[in-house]
């Protein structure tokens, strides 16, 4: 009898285990129907989101050597409500990840809110209109 007692006591346990680890796993970010946007700057990741009908919000940061909109998404969840929680990775770490990606040129916009345009350099083609040559004969 204490037997299937303790089998009993087992098998309730294991199931409870399969029970709430099925829901740990719906709130993960690799769900087919969320995108993962992790090592995304922040404001690229609501726009991304956004796009794609995904309510999201911040959810806590560390590091302080970026601002906030700049900052790597480190970790995403879903909550309750639906709502996507974007955690901030803006350590020293994650500015000089940023800056090994560095822009290629196209608008930056600076921790002041100033956005400033850096040129892309553009070799010219020998014998192309405007390359310091003159048109060909028409």
């Amino acid at each position: 009898m204490n037997k299937l007692v303790v089998l009993g006591v087992g098998a309730l346990g294991a199931a409870s285990v399969a029970v709430l680890g099925a829901g740990v796993a719906a709130s993960e970010p690799n769900d087919n129907h969320v995108l993962n946007v992790v090592g995304e700057p922040y404001a690229k990741a609501l726009t991304i989101l956004k796009q794609q009908g995904v309510k999201a919000t911040f959810g806590g940061s560390f590091g302080s050597a970026l601002p906030q909109a700049q900052c790597l998404v480190d970790q995403q969840k879903v909550n309750s409500s639906g709502k996507m929680l974007l955690m901030l990775d803006c350590s020293q770490e994650a500015a000089d990840q940023l800056a090994e990606s560095g822009p290629a040129g196209g608008p930056t916009v600076g921790s002041n809110g100033v956005t400033t345009v850096t040129p892309t350099p553009v070799v010219p083609i020998q014998g192309a209109p405007g390359a310091g040559a003159p048109p060909p004969p028409a």
